[in-house]
């Protein structure tokens, strides 16, 4: 059985069914119109939902990109094709994952989905409907992630392996889609789940050990890092499981398991340390059988 919890205390129990939430994609918006859900289910395309909007990306082949969106609670279906980049059009089986729309912009990730040797970032104008190549100083042979975007200011973490050796160089960037800045003093990023602060400022680097939560924010001006740490009981079943952590928009949730039945949550502003919300939620049949599975977020 599964239930939503709300931040004020009220429960709810779910009413989809099991057969259901196995066959269902959890992208599968039923509110929608039905192109919009059949180009979803093509096994190339990539979705991303940010702000009531659901994005839908895909390289059917190698000559053109598939862009499509809709806001829920309407019926327009705004749908776009592209001619895939010159350079694009170098990969082998390309994955084309919407990052994120900031104003009438989209940034877009295209990776060589066999090789996974290459990857490339690329910024969609909406409008005038033209692709652009972001150009970021790392090798074919790094492996790149995306930590943020902020109007220009484009933050991304490279990590490569030293031959002969179990070892990896990790290296920080912070980019202005033109020249770049190696960030230097930060440890262990790929360990981490980090993220850039809302307002782009900052970087929040977050851990998690058994008993505590510990996280950085790394000011992208000053170079300067402010740790923080808090205590947190967890009681771990024979699974291992019984936690979950995450951080999205600058605040970190999590939820444990704390006792038979009980399953702690917290919400914490990782910028200024605050608690936000914290409380228990409780199966009052103290079921052997209950564990924490995810905490979902609305």
């Amino acid at each position: 059985m599964d239930y939503k919890v709300g931040l004020d205390g009220r429960v709810q129990k779910t009413e989809d069914s099991l057969v259901s939430g196995l066959f269902e994609s959890p992208f599968d918006e039923k509110n929608a119109p039905n192109d919009f859900r059949r180009f979803m289910r093509n096994d190339y395309v990539i979705t991303l939902e940010q702000d009531g909007i659901s994005y839908a990306t895909g390289a059917p082949d190698n000559d053109k990109w598939e862009l499509q969106y809709w806001e829920d609670g309407k019926q327009r279906v705004v749908k776009k094709i592209f001619p895939a980049p010159a350079e694009a059009r170098k990969l082998g089986k390309t994955e084309l994952y919407p990052y994120k729309r900031i104003g009438n912009s989209m940034y877009v990730i295209a990776r060589d989905y066999e090789s996974e040797s290459k990857t490339l970032l690329y910024k969609i104008d909406l409008k005038n409907e033209t692709i652009r190549k972001i150009n970021l100083p790392f090798t074919s042979k790094d492996e790149f992630y995306l930590l943020g975007i902020h109007d220009e200011t484009i933050v991304y973490y490279t990590s490569e392996g030293v031959e002969g050796s179990d070892e990896t160089i990790e290296k920080v960037y912070m980019s202005d889609g033109k020249t770049s800045q190696l960030l230097k003093g930060l440890k262990s990023v790929g360990a981490n789940q980090t993220e850039l602060s809302a307002d782009g400022t900052k970087l929040i680097l977050l851990e998690r050990e058994p008993k505590d939560l510990i996280w950085a924010v790394y000011d992208l001006a000053s170079k300067k890092s402010t740790k923080y740490k808090i205590g947190i009981p967890l009681v771990l079943d024979e699974s291992g499981l019984g936690e979950y952590t995450e951080l999205k928009d600058d605040l970190i949730y999590t939820a444990n398991r704390t006792g038979d039945g009980v399953i702690n949550v917290l919400v914490v502003d990782a910028i200024s340390n605050r608690v936000l919300y914290e409380g228990n939620i409780k199966d009052k049949l103290k079921r052997a059988e209950t564990t924490l599975n995810e905490l979902v977020l609305n």
